[in-house]
C-alpha cells in the first residue's frame, strides 16, 4: 500500500512541479525572444533609415558605392530604376538571391499594403519580416526614393540567421535545463514522499505492535481465569477457594492493564482532561512517600524524601496526574530495588524549573534499554519483567509529563541503580500548559 502511495505522490509532485517549471520557462522564453526580436528589428530599422538617407543624397549610384553601402554583404541590395534593375543588382547578387528578390518584388502588393505613393524628391519605405521558401528568415525594407532623374526603387534584405540561431540555441538550453530540472524534481519527489511516509509507516507498525502486545498481555490472565474456572467446576469445595483467589488476582491484573490501555488511548486521541491549578509539588511528593511507605517496609527498602529548605512558587499542573507519575516511578523503584536498599525522592527549584528526582540503588537499566524504556510494553529483560508490570507505566508517565510540556529522562545512579528526572516549568510562556 505504501509503495503505491509513494509512486502516486512522486508522480503527482513531479507532474505539478514540472508543469509549473515548464510554464514559467516558456513564458520567460517567449518574453525574451519577443524582446530580442523587437530590439533586432528596431536596430535594422534605424540602420535602414541611415542607408535610405544616403540614397537620397547620392546623385550617382556606382557599383563601388553600392558595395560599400551593403557593408560587404551584410545587406542584400536590389535597386531598380523605373522597375529596371541596375547593373549592380544583376551582377552582385547570386542566382538564389536574385530569385529571392524577384519573388518579393512580384508579391510586393501583398507583402506591403500600407506604403503611400512617393512623389518627386520624396521617399517612402516599409519594413517587414519575410521567410523564404527554404525557411530562411529576413528583415526587409521596400523603399521608393524620389529623385530628380526619376524614382528609384530599393529593396534591402538583412539575413536574420544569426538572430534565429541565437533563439534556437536558447531554446535548446532551456530544453536541457528543463529536462535536468524535471530529473532533479523526480529524484527529490521520490526521496521526499518516502521520507514523509516513514513516520506514518512507523506509526502503523507501532500500532500493530501495540495491538499484538496488548492482545498477548490480555490473553495471559484470561487463559488463567478460564483454566481456573474449568478447574473450579471439578474441584471439591475445600479446594475451590484457591481457584477463586486466582481468578480474583488475574481479574484485578487484567483490570489494571485495561485501565492503562484506556489511558494511553486517550493520550493518543488527545482527549485527556487536565485540571491545571497552582500546586505545591513538595506536598505531592510527601503524600506519595507516605502512601508507599508500607510497600517499602514490606520489601525492606528505605524510602525517604529530600526537600529544599527555601520556599519556592507553586507549579501550574494537574495534581492528580503528577501524583500518578510519582506513583509509577516510586513503584518501579521499589519493585526493582534490593532488600536493604533505599529509594530517595528529591525536589529542587531553579530559574523557573522544578526538578523532581526518583533515585534508587536497585538493579539499574542497561544503556541499550534506556533508549526504549519509555516505549509501550517494553521490558528490558527477564529481571525487569515481573508479572505485575506490563511495560506501560513509564509510557503513561512520559505522556503525562509531555502533556504538561515538561521533560522526563532516565540516568544511572552513581554506585548503581536508576535515577528518573522530571522537569516542569513555571513562569515561562513557552512551557505553560
Amino acid at each position: 500500500m505504501y509503495q503505491k502511495i509513494h509512486r502516486h505522490l512522486t508522480l503527482l509532485f513531479t507532474g505539478i512541479t514540472s508543469l509549473i517549471l515548464i510554464t514559467m520557462s516558456i513564458s520567460y522564453l517567449y518574453m525574451s525572444e519577443h524582446a530580442l526580436s523587437k530590439n533586432s528589428f528596431l536596430s535594422f530599422t534605424s540602420e535602414v533609415n541611415t542607408i535610405l538617407s544616403n540614397f537620397e543624397q547620392q546623385s550617382t549610384l556606382t557599383y563601388e558605392w553600392l558595395a560599400k553601402v551593403s557593408s560587404n554583404g551584410k545587406y542584400l541590395i536590389a535597386a531598380y530604376d523605373h522597375d529596371v534593375p541596375l547593373s549592380y543588382t544583376t551582377t552582385a547578387l547570386s542566382e538564389k538571391e536574385l530569385a529571392l528578390v524577384d519573388n518579393i518584388m512580384k508579391n510586393r502588393e501583398t507583402l506591403i499594403r500600407s506604403i503611400p505613393p512617393s512623389g518627386m524628391l520624396t521617399s517612402t519605405h516599409k519594413e517587414f519580416t519575410y521567410t523564404s521558401s527554404d525557411k530562411e528568415h529576413y528583415y526587409a525594407c521596400y523603399a521608393e526614393i524620389g529623385r530628380t532623374l526619376g524614382n528609384l526603387t530599393v529593396l534591402l534584405l538583412y539575413p536574420a540567421k544569426k538572430l534565429y540561431s541565437q533563439i534556437f540555441y536558447s531554446r535548446i538550453c532551456f530544453l536541457v535545463i528543463n529536462l535536468s530540472g524535471i530529473l532533479l524534481i523526480f529524484l527529490f519527489s521520490w526521496h521526499y514522499p518516502k521520507k514523509l511516509l516513514t513516520p506514518i509507516r512507523l506509526s502503523q507498525q507501532q500500532q500493530a505492535d501495540f495491538i499484538a502486545a496488548a492482545s498477548h498481555e490480555l490473553r495471559t490472565p484470561l487463559s488463567v481465569i478460564l483454566s481456573s474456572i474449568s478447574a473450579l467446576k471439578c474441584a471439591p469445595p475445600a479446594a475451590q477457594g484457591r481457584f477463586l483467589h486466582t481468578i480474583e488476582v488475574e481479574s484485578s491484573r487484567m483490570s489494571r492493564l485495561i485501565t492503562d490501555l484506556l489511558t494511553l488511548a486517550r493520550s493518543d486521541s488527545r482527549s485527556w482532561s487536565f485540571h491545571i491549578k497552582e500546586t505545591d509539588l513538595d506536598t505531592l511528593l510527601l503524600n506519595a512517600c507516605e502512601a508507599f511507605q508500607p510497600l517499602a517496609a514490606q520489601k525492606q527498602i528505605t524510602l525517604h524524601i529530600d526537600l529544599p529548605e527555601e520556599s519556592f512558587p507553586a507549579c501550574p499542573c494537574d495534581p492528580e496526574r503528577i501524583s500518578q507519575v510519582f506513583g509509577i516511578l516510586i513503584s518501579n523503584a521499589l519493585s526493582y530495588g534490593y532488600a536493604g536498599g533505599s529509594a530517595t525522592l528529591k525536589l529542587s527549584y531553579k530559574k523557573g524549573v522544578f526538578s523532581c528526582y526518583v533515585i534508587d540503588n536497585g538493579i539499574g537499566i542497561s544503556k541499550e534499554a534506556k533508549a526504549h524504556i519509555f516505549d509501550r510494553f517494553y521490558r528490558a529483560d527477564a529481571s525487569r519483567s515481573k508479572k505485575e508490570h506490563f511495560g506501560l507505566g513509564l509510557s503513561i508517565a512520559k505522556e503525562i509529563i509531555e502533556s504538561h510540556h515538561g521533560n522526563i529522562t532516565v540516568a544511572d545512579t552513581p554506585g548503581g541503580g536508576t535515577t528518573f528526572l522530571i522537569q516542569l516549568y513555571v513562569n515561562d510562556k513557552k512551557h505553560k500548559v
